[in-house]
């Protein structure tokens, strides 16, 4: 029962995650990417949740998770590199294999990465009296690195936003909170109609703090990482908590469950589709959101064909499965 609504919750993840990337700019980054802002969060939130603290193998632990997503991520590095290499050479591809530039979603492996390694200091705060100290570590490093520049008039040197991007600091919250409530170190239940509630408000604080990043910093007006956002997302993680935790019924339809077998491949992929896209005048006349649907239907069938024809160990090998 777990595992389909997990799976089921990955699909709605990587169905956020595709929409952000397709969303348009201006009103659009204010108004409807609060409403979709949750996607990466909820991926760290399920691997923290998926997460036990008290492993007695940390060695094959590393190995395991670290290996898991490094080859594909090697892959697909080298993939999305190609135009990189043909006009800078080689050097291009080592330069984006270690700042995670070959596309604008493979930082998500170095996060995932740093959380790896950090799980047994992080199941041994959780479990201290130091406890409260974690929920710190997002708002401050979000403060540090994104407000104060922004709204200071400061501009920070490309190492400082290199860190920044590649940091695991901004969704530490969320690795934290499903280490937590998956491992029970925090047993509580919520009621749902005060979360939706909450949620909702939230929402319509994210579109207010959008509004005013907008005149500040267009571009980061609709960030996963404002201070609202953040808070949202947390409130969703609980909702999601909800869900996964008791006698709750799992989803009847099996469409958004097999969505989420593929959200692995679908995250490599689906930038390579939309730059694919992008040229053709028949997607570019295409509205908001059945670009989106256009791009996740594509990247969908591409790694459910190959998935299939490839097998499921070589599958998990390329990262899709």
């Amino acid at each position: 029962m777990k595992d389909r609504n997990i799976q089921t919750f990955r699909a709605i993840a990587i169905i956020a995650v595709v929409m952000i990337h397709t969303t348009p700019s201006g009103q659009w980054q204010i108004f409807f990417k609060p409403v979709i802002n949750f996607a990466v969060a909820t991926f760290i939130f399920l691997s923290g949740y998926l997460t036990g603290t008290g492993c007695d193998n940390w060695h094959r632990f590393y190995r395991r998770r670290i290996t898991r997503v490094i080859v594909p991520y090697f892959i697909w590095t080298v993939i999305y590199s190609i135009p990189d290499i043909r006009s800078a050479g080689p050097a291009a591809l080592v330069k984006n294999l270690l700042c995670a530039n070959a596309t604008t979603t493979l930082y998500y492996i170095f996060v995932y990465i740093q959380f790896v390694l950090l799980t047994p200091l992080l199941g041994r705060l959780a479990e201290s009296p130091y406890r409260p100290l974690g929920w710190l570590v997002t708002p401050l490093s979000v403060i540090i690195f994104k407000y104060i520049p922004v709204f200071g008039g400061m501009h920070p040197d490309r190492y400082m936003v290199l860190f920044w991007n590649d940091a695991c600091l901004g969704w530490f919250t969320f690795y934290y909170l499903g280490l937590v409530l998956g491992n029970k170190i925090i047993d509580r239940k919520f009621n749902i109609w005060n979360l939706t509630v909450l949620y909702c408000a939230s929402l319509l604080l994210q579109m207010t703090e959008g509004y005013i990043w907008s005149a500040v910093d267009p571009a980061g007006c609709g960030s996963q990482l404002k201070l609202t956002s953040i808070l949202s997302s947390s409130i969703f993680m609980l909702m999601i908590y909800y869900i996964l935790d008791g006698s709750h019924n799992e989803p009847r339809g099996r469409f958004l469950s097999t969505i989420g077998d593929c959200s692995s491949g679908i995250f490599f992929v689906h930038m390579m589709i939309l730059k694919g896209l992008e040229p053709l005048t028949f997607y570019k006349a295409l509205p908001y959101p059945v670009n989106s649907v256009v791009v996740l239907t594509i990247s969908f069938i591409f790694c459910y064909i190959l998935s299939a024809a490839s097998g499921k160990k070589a599958g998990r090998w390329v990262g899709l499965t």
